[in-house]
């Protein structure tokens, strides 16, 4: 098997379980290793929390409404399948990662957009997701981030996010 099939069998395989989530209602809860910010031209930016040894293998966004999964979808696969990023630019791809999805090509004012990332600690899987409205995203202030919060996705201060004590890296 050559490399780029490796990559679209592995993006497809972390496709699978989103799509058995939606059709069953249940998914272990992600943990709030991500957050969504709007950068500087005004595009959206990911952060992913530091936890040591974090190994990020996909990271992916999509549109929906009112709980329907659309088609459109950009996604991104690890190249070596090890290592992390603090942060990136979606619909950016990153050295050493390789698209695998781009029928997404942007976030749009009064869409809805879900954000997900699969990765491991030491072997144990530590996956997390952020589900956010574009509408949110553009009335971030300077230094504010959007993550997951009770019944969705709230503004917090960046440094908060970065800096937070909790047990989120812990599968």
């Amino acid at each position: 098997m050559d490399r780029k099939m490796f990559r679209r069998m592995v993006a497809t395989l972390a496709v699978v379980p989103l799509l058995a989530a939606l059709a069953v209602g249940c998914r272990p809860a992600p943990h709030a290793i991500l957050a969504v910010e709007r950068n500087r031209t005004g595009g959206a930016g990911v952060l992913i929390a530091p936890c040591a040894d974090y190994d990020v293998v996909h990271l992916s966004v999509f549109s929906h409404e009112a709980g329907k999964v659309d088609l459109s979808r950009w996604a991104i696969i690890n190249d070596a399948m090890r290592g992390s990023l603090a942060e990136l630019e979606l619909f950016s791809v990153p050295q050493g990662w390789s698209v695998t999805e781009d029928t997404l090509q942007g976030v749009a004012g009064g869409g809805e957009y879900t954000v997900t990332i699969d990765g491991s600690v030491r072997g144990r899987g530590l996956d997390g997701e952020l589900s956010f409205a574009a509408d949110q995203l553009a009335s971030l202030k300077p230094g504010e981030v959007l993550v997951d919060g009770d019944g969705g996705a709230k503004a917090v201060p960046r440094s908060k996010f970065v800096n937070a004590k909790s047990g989120r890296c812990e599968p």
